[in-house]
Formats: C-alpha cells, sequence, structure tokens
C-alpha cells in the first residue's frame, strides 16, 4: 500500500493530535511500501525530518490554513507517488485529496481521523451565513471520505450526526507507549516536593474550566476529612490558572494543592508514577469536549490507576472498575466518595493500577492502535477505487 499521510498537526508541535500523527506515522512506515507525510513548516523540523523513517514535505503558512496552503503540494505529491490512500488526521484537510483525485486521479481512496472538537468548532460561529456556510462545507468534505476512523465511540456519534454513513465509520481508540510510559522510581518527584509519605493525587492538563479541575478543588476539603494528608499536585499551564488559585485559597486547600506549571514532556512519566491517583473529571463545554483523554492512558501505563468523568470519549480510556473509576461530571461529592474510597483501600488501589499497566499493554500501545489503522487502511486501498 502508497500510502499518502496529510495532518496539520505533527512534531515538533506539541499536543495530542501531534502525539497521534507522530506515533501513527512512524509505525505505518514499517508497514507500508511508501509513506510521505504533509505537514507545517516548522523553523525546527528539519533535523526531526531527516532521522524519519519516512518523506516529509513541510507547507509554510498557518496550519489551521493547510487546507489551502498544502493543496498544491499534495496534488503534486499526488500525481508523483500514486497513492492508494491519502490519510487525513483532521477533516479540514481532506479536501485537498478530493481535489488532487479529481485533478490527478490519485490517491484512489481518501481515509479522515477524527478527534473530538474539530467536528463541533466552527471559527466564524456568530457570523451570520457565514456559520451555515462552514457547517455545509465541513458536512460536504466529510462526504467525500471513504473511511472515516474516529478515535472513541463518542466521536463516532458526531461523525453519523453529520452524514457520515455508519458503514463507512470505524472506531480505532487512540493509545499510549508503554515503553515511555512506565512505572518510575516515585521517590524521585517526592522527595523534591517534600511529599514522601503523603497521598498524592494529579492532573496533567491545559488549566481551562471544562477540565474540571475545579471540580477536584471542591471536592478536596471533603477528602481531607477522611484522608488528612492528601495532596493536589496540578501539572499544565493555561488562562484559568489564577481563578483555580483564588477559589483553593477561598476553599482554604492552599497549603495542600501546587500548581506546578509545565513540565518537560519527558519528565511525565515520573509525575505519573509519583501519584497514588490520576484525577481529571472534564465536563462538555461545546465545541471543546474531551474526545478521548490520552493522559488516562499514559498514567495507567505508568501503573497509576484513574478517575474520570462519565463524559466525551473518556469512558473508551477508563474501564470502569478495573483501570480506574468514572464519576458524573461537575460533581464535587460524588468525586469526593470515589477518591476517598481508593486512596483508604491500598490493595484495591494497586490492583486497578496493575490493571491499567497490562491493559495498555496488551490491548491499548500505539502498536495495537495502528494494527487496527493498517487493517482499516489495506481493506480500503484493496477497495475498488
Amino acid at each position: 500500500m502508497r500510502l499518502l499521510f496529510v495532518t496539520q498537526d505533527f512534531p515538533p508541535d506539541i499536543g495530542g493530535i501531534q502525539t497521534y500523527s507522530w506515533e501513527v506515522a512512524h509505525r505505518l512506515a514499517d508497514r507500508t511500501s511508501s509513506l510521505h507525510v504533509v505537514a507545517p513548516a516548522r523553523p525546527e523540523s528539519a533535523s526531526l525530518d531527516a532521522q524519519s523513517p519516512f518523506s516529509v514535505s513541510r507547507v509554510s503558512g498557518r496550519p489551521d490554513l493547510l487546507l489551502l496552503t498544502a493543496l498544491p503540494t499534495v496534488c503534486r505529491q499526488a500525481r508523483r507517488r500514486q497513492p492508494d490512500v491519502a490519510f487525513h488526521a483532521q477533516w479540514q484537510t481532506v479536501v485537498t485529496s478530493v481535489v488532487a483525485r479529481a485533478v490527478t486521479g490519485w490517491p484512489r481512496q481518501i481515509a479522515c481521523a477524527a478527534h473530538g472538537r474539530e467536528l463541533l468548532f466552527n471559527p466564524v460561529d456568530g457570523l451570520p451565513g457565514f456559520s451555515a456556510l462552514y457547517n455545509r462545507f465541513r458536512r460536504w468534505t466529510l462526504s467525500h471520505v471513504d473511511a472515516a476512523l474516529p478515535v472513541s465511540r463518542y466521536t463516532a456519534a458526531f461523525l453519523r450526526a453529520l452524514g457520515v454513513p455508519p458503514n463507512r465509520v470505524h472506531v480505532v481508540p487512540n493509545g499510549t507507549d508503554p515503553d515511555r510510559f512506565r512505572p518510575q522510581p516515585e521517590a524521585r518527584v517526592r522527595t523534591r516536593l517534600g511529599l514522601d509519605d503523603r497521598s498524592v493525587l494529579l492532573t496533567v492538563g491545559r488549566l481551562v474550566p471544562r477540565k474540571g479541575v475545579d471540580t477536584v478543588l471542591h471536592a478536596l476539603p471533603h477528602v481531607a476529612e477522611n484522608v488528612p494528608d492528601v495532596t493536589y499536585l496540578v501539572v499544565g499551564t493555561g488562562p484559568d490558572r489564577e481563578r483555580l488559585e483564588r477559589l483553593a485559597r477561598r476553599l482554604r486547600i492552599r497549603n495542600r494543592v501546587h500548581f506546578l506549571g509545565e513540565v518537560p514532556h519527558d519528565d511525565l512519566p515520573d509525575f505519573y508514577s509519583a501519584a497514588d491517583l490520576f484525577v481529571m473529571p472534564a465536563r462538555e463545554a461545546p465545541p471543546d469536549v474531551e474526545g478521548f483523554g490520552l493522559v488516562f492512558l499514559e498514567a495507567n501505563a505508568c501503573g497509576t490507576p484513574v478517575v474520570g468523568a462519565r463524559t466525551g470519549g473518556i469512558p473508551d480510556a477508563i474501564v470502569e472498575g478495573k483501570t480506574g473509576r468514572l464519576v458524573p461530571a461537575g460533581a464535587p461529592t460524588p468525586l469526593a466518595e470515589a477518591l476517598t474510597q481508593l486512596l483508604t483501600d491500598p490493595a484495591r488501589l494497586a490492583a486497578l493500577g496493575e490493571r491499567g499497566r497490562r491493559r495498555t499493554v496488551q490491548e491499548a500501545s500505539w502498536d495495537h492502535v495502528v494494527d487496527a489503522l493498517f487493517e482499516a487502511l489495506s481493506a480500503l486501498s484493496a477497495s475498488p477505487g
């Protein structure tokens, strides 16, 4: 199979879809006869591309305008490489392959991943006429996709609502790298922060209201009644930090909460391993939704059990009662009860952590993701053009 992979989110940029694109591209390169990536240009990308097992075309301009700036590149690469399938990490760039197929006859088939927010977000929302036009453009674009590969059942429902036939929708859940995210000596982070013997909760993510950090803060005083040594680590930056710090002071728990800001990506396994529980009770705030929740798999891969809200694609990331717990979104009392039950039951915590680690190794690694993607893309490649 000859594959053209188009993505507006790709390293050296950092983020969930960037990780998805990088991990998928590397593994598909080993399984295809040729793989060429089209991605946004970055000043520091040359050395990265030189070491990659696939060829890359970098396109100048804003990543969110790649559907326009990449059109000549995609047409040129389609004519030159004659790809069996063009696989797009987001729907927005699919139009480049639609045009290329009309002009050159290639690619024969078009596939598209789906993550969540991009299926709801409308950059011209509120502008009469333009908002409806954008939504029609999204529907028209998705109507030209031969296979849609959402990362969760939640995201799959959005695709069907946008008119994609159910027989073209194939859920391929996200994964993680259990070789990179693996249990680490917890003393490194705990000793540095003076938390050697404390019960530690952790959240990793961008500090925006949707992530539910405020729900954890509201739950914390109730948890502390039964777990007096509980401490909460918050890793990440974002516009909500000032409000969250004020809330922690108002709730008189500021001494229990450590806002650590951004930490190097390579240090995340240390933080996941240092926590007794990872918690992120994200709530839906369309168009901002949690399409899956990679952080839950990363924490599980480090042997740490997880607690998340029963919203968005999170139920695909957490196996209730086996790798963690699911609670209602925006509800501090049920969250406090779940956290207290787990923190006061070390044997259950350990069992959840062990099963979480086992699941990532046996079912939810990037290798498993690409096995499923490759099967879907191969079937598409074998079907009539």
